[in-house]
């Protein structure tokens, strides 16, 4: 058990320093707000995108595609969903009975990280043979629940379907891994001189998502809704991983490494997005952000915990 434990430690380890740098880097001082946003926007619309469409195009799908894989994620994350869209529908003092706080409310409940934090771990743990689970997981991720947040938030927002496809396809991590998923199925090969390009500028992807991860941090405060913060955190970081594991080990009977990938990247912390839905929704801004904050920074024991439950 000592050896396990170790093990997965050395795992977390660095991941947990490159954010912890961010984080000193920014609370500090001395990376200031607009030179954060430059790294940012260079992560997040060139770095991570060449990475993930270089995966995605070579990954191998065919061994992972199943309704099982789906189900065993997709079914927990939706009692979740509604276990949280019930939990404030019912008992929140001042936006009770209103559906449109509910489902964000929710969202910020089941949403998962699972780029920055997930897919860093599991790579670490697995190689890259998890790349093709953990790829077809987030394609339909962020989709699923954005696309019902706001269909439960239309009586009062409007759903506009053209906003939401415009917005989901400008997204640079969705968009990349669909085209990477495109070239994957079509068995288009990159030339050389492209995937060599791909792979310099995808490289630093994963410790930049980590840092970032870090730094953002202290721009988020828990500040109120401290009972309805903790509630959606156990939500997010015990009671999801927990439905995950018993449909994918016990209802499926999935390869132990596959329910690995799905129990890691459900046991993630809250993807920082539900913040930004929570601001265009305009409830529960100040308890979606002290979830993001509380979710990753309790990940860093939950998750090593998990690892060796997994184990």
């Amino acid at each position: 058990m000592n050896m396990q434990v170790q093990h997965t430690l050395a795992i977390i380890s660095p991941l947990i320093l490159m954010a912890l740098v961010g984080f000193i880097c920014t609370k500090t001082k001395w990376f200031q707000r607009s030179e954060l946003d430059a790294i940012t926007k260079f992560t997040f619309y060139l770095s991570i995108p060449a990475f993930l469409f270089y995966q995605m195009a070579n990954a191998n799908l065919s061994q992972h595609v199943s309704p099982a894989l789906f189900a065993a994620f997709y079914l927990p994350v939706l009692l979740n969903y509604t276990l949280g869209w019930f939990g404030n529908f019912l008992f929140h003092t001042k936006l009770k009975k209103q559906s449109s706080a509910s489902a964000v409310y929710a969202l910020s409940a089941s949403y998962s990280n699972t780029i920055i934090v997930g897919l860093p771990i599991l790579l670490a743990v697995f190689g890259d043979q998890v790349i093709g689970i953990v790829f077809l997981i987030v394609t339909f991720h962020s989709a699923m629940l954005f696309t019902l947040t706001s269909a439960l938030s239309s009586h009062h927002h409007g759903f506009n379907w053209h906003s939401f496809i415009r917005q989901t396809f400008s997204n640079p991590v969705i968009l990349s891994i669909l085209s990477g998923l495109a070239f994957n199925l079509l068995s288009i090969e990159l030339p050389q001189t492209i995937a060599d390009s791909l792979l310099l500028v995808g490289k630093p992807a994963i410790p930049l998502a980590l840092f970032i991860l870090g730094a953002s941090m202290t721009f988020y405060q828990v500040s109120s809704e401290k009972k309805f913060i903790s509630f959606a955190t156990i939500l997010k970081l015990l009671f999801l991983p927990s439905l995950v594991y018993i449909a994918a080990h016990y209802i499926f009977a999935l390869k132990p490494m596959v329910t690995t990938v799905l129990v890691i990247l459900s046991a993630c912390p809250t993807g920082v997005n539900a913040y930004l839905i929570a601001k265009s929704q305009g409830y529960h801004q100040e308890t979606v952000a002290g979830t993001v904050v509380v979710t990753t920074l309790a990940c860093i024991f939950t998750l090593p915990l998990w690892l060796w439950f997994l184990s």
